[in-house]
């Protein structure tokens, strides 16, 4: 009997989950940093002068979030600063909508994301090009939260489709074994 050809996504494991941690489960610490993440943003986002302690608290949940995020460190606090700072910009309306591509920029470096899914990057920017001509008042700002949201979500979705079909776990650094000695290298073992 043949055997049956395997997808990439049977074999493919979320890269970040691989690597060692030194406080905490993967799992819980995706999903605390996550939310952290996203409620720091909504509180930034929802900043008015009348509500100025939402932006101190999103300002200090946000990094927190992205701290929290199972990464290796050093990609973890390469983003914090500059999404908080880019976030502050999202509070000019819609003709900022393209700082939407930084926190999609950092979760796909945080997330070990292989290079090529980058290209995902395009769908908020160009979303950036169009929003500003269907949002041009400040009181639908909501519009322009909601719709970039939507689509940084699933630029992160397709990103993630992308890194299964490239079998992402070979292309990130942080991951890759050193080839033996002898001239082969652990993937051409069997287990």
């Amino acid at each position: 009997m043949p055997a049956q050809p395997t997808t990439p996504t049977a074999h493919w494991i979320e890269p970040a989950s691989q690597l060692p941690l030194r406080w905490g489960g993967y799992r819980a610490r995706l999903l605390t940093g996550l939310a952290m993440i996203v409620v720091g943003t909504a509180c930034i986002l929802g900043t008015t002068t009348y509500s100025l302690p939402l932006l101190l608290v999103g300002s200090l949940m946000q990094p927190a979030g992205w701290a929290v995020l199972p990464s290796t460190i050093g990609r973890r606090v390469a983003v914090a600063l500059p999404v908080l700072g880019f976030s502050w910009l999202m509070l000019g309306g819609s003709g900022f909508a393209w700082c939407y591509a930084v926190p999609l920029a950092a979760w796909l470096l945080v997330r070990l994301r292989p290079l090529p899914v980058f290209a995902v990057l395009a769908l908020p920017i160009a979303w950036s090009v169009i929003v500003p001509l269907l949002v041009w008042d400040y009181q639908q700002g909501w519009v322009t939260i909601l719709t970039s949201s939507v689509i940084i979500v699933v630029a992160a979705w397709a990103a993630r489709w992308g890194a299964i079909r490239l079998d992402s776990w070979q292309s990130v650094r942080t991951l890759r074994k050193e080839p033996r000695r002898l001239g082969t290298d652990d993937r051409t073992r069997s287990p």
